[in-house]
Parts: structure tokens; sequence; C-alpha cells
């Protein structure tokens, strides 16, 4: 819906931008003559700097339209919340049939001396730029329709290996006739595809039930290792035990000796 006043309209009625830092951004202005006059029209901005125009004025012949450019300048800095209170103002008037661009004067646009200017007020708002369709994500849908095709051809005997390692050649996959001889065209293709293409192969139940039974050798060896060493820990200690035990009688009975003598030369002693 365009903006209007008795002379124009003005579509869109609302100016949008998608932000984007550093990149000037573009947004079109139809002018649309609604009268049977010539009309003539000046854009104005409250951010002359901000924005460039062109044209900012013009002459449009009656039931005629023309187009303004509005430019923004690249911005460095996001504005907080992509909020803009930047306006524009599109005055019109009517004038003589021979004018030309050129004779417009700002005089003409001035609400005295019986001059008769509509204008019309115009927002400006920043939206969120569409999110473009990266070649990243081509690469990736293009492996999917060639890696589908390849998966049924593996599901029907085809060695895995044998694609992984590139060693199906493009005659052959013409020969078949599987899609892989359609959509594959050049073996530079397939050395640029061929990281994507290795298919990682799992082990199959014999292999899993060898590398358990493994696994399962390993942790009782190392038990049984646990239960050596423990062993001999405890005989060691014992060890241990038993000499401090002989140790321990050694030196009573010494003990005992040597009171045994005190008490002989005590009683000597005394007797004497």
């Amino acid at each position: 819906m365009a903006a209007s006043c008795d002379l124009l309209d003005v579509d869109p009625p609302e100016l949008q931008f998608p932000f984007v830092l550093d990149k000037q951004i573009s947004c079109p202005l139809r002018l649309t003559n609604r009268t049977d006059n010539t009309l003539a029209f000046k854009v104005k901005t409250t951010s002359p700097r901000k924005y460039c125009v062109r044209p900012n004025n013009g002459v449009v012949p009656p039931r005629f339209s023309c187009t303004v450019v509005v430019t923004m300048q690249a911005q460095k800095v996001v504005p907080p919340d992509l909020q803009c209170k930047d306006k524009f103002l599109v005055q019109s008037v009517i004038v003589g049939d021979g004018l030309a661009s050129k004779d417009i004067t700002s005089q003409m646009f001035v609400k005295e001396g019986g001059n008769v200017v509509e204008e019309v007020k115009l927002k400006v708002a920043y939206v969120m730029p569409p999110e473009p369709q990266s070649e990243i994500a081509e690469e990736h849908d293009g492996l999917e329709r060639i890696l589908v095709p390849m998966q049924r051809n593996v599901d029907n005997g085809r060695s895995t290996s044998e694609l992984s390692s590139g060693s199906v050649s493009l005659r052959s996959a013409e020969e078949v006739g599987s899609p892989v001889g359609r959509i594959v065209k050049s073996e530079e293709f397939l050395k640029a595809a061929g990281p994507a293409l290795e298919t990682k192969i799992y082990p199959g139940p014999a292999e899993q039930s060898n590398q358990l039974s493994a696994i399962i050798a390993k942790l009782t060896e190392e038990k049984n290792s646990a239960l050596e060493q423990n062993r001999k820990l405890r005989d060691e200690l014992e060890l241990v035990r038993r000499e401090a035990s002989k140790q321990q009688g050694s030196f009573s009975l010494v003990l005992l000796i040597a009171i045994g003598l005190l008490c002989i030369i005590l009683g000597y002693l005394v007797n004497k």
C-alpha cells in the first residue's frame, strides 16, 4: 500500500533497508502522478549525510511514474535493536507543462505566496538481511546426491572399499548404468569429493566377539598379577613379623640373664 497525498502516490510507504555492516544498501521509491497536471517533486531527509537520493528532485508528467533510488551509506556500527529514527519527506507541487528538472528551485516548495505544496512523510526501518544460500550448503547437497546412489550400490553388493579408494572408474559406472555414472562426470570431481566419500567400516559380530575376548583375557591377567603381588606382600609382612618376634625373644632372654647376674652380685656384696 502506497503513501498518498492529493498529488502523488509514494510506494513503498516505509523505506526498509536490510542492514549489513560496511555495505551500501539501496531502496527504490516509486512516485506516481495522480493528476492531469505536471508535478515537480523534491525529496528531503533528516540525515542528508547518511543517505544519497538520486534524483532528489524532478518532474513527473500527468498520470506517469518515476523512480527515485535512496541509498544508505555503509554503516560501521549496528544500532541498538536495529532501531532507526530517520525520516524522509516527499514534497510535490503543480508546475507548468514545459518545466524541466534543471529549472526546479527550492522556492517552488515554500508554502507561501499561494503555493499548494503536498507532502508525504516516510519512516525508515532496518530489517534483517535474508540469509544467502552458502556455497558450503550447496556442496553438502551435492555430496548427498552422490552418496545416496553410492550407498544403493553398496547395498546391491558393491564393495565400500572400492568406493572409498576411488577404484571404481567412470567407465565401469556408466556401463553398469548406476546413478553414479549419471552424476559423476569427471575424475577431478571424484578426487575433490574423495574425503567425503570415505565410508567408516564397523566391526562385525565375530570381530566384536574377538575384541571382547581379548579385553576379558587382559583384565584376567591383570587381576592375577594383582593377586600375586598381594600374596608376595603378605608373605613379606609375615616374615617381618617373625623376625621382629625373634628379636624380641632374644632381648627378653638377655634381660633375664643380666638381671640374674645383677642379683648374684648384689647377694655376694651383702654377704661379704
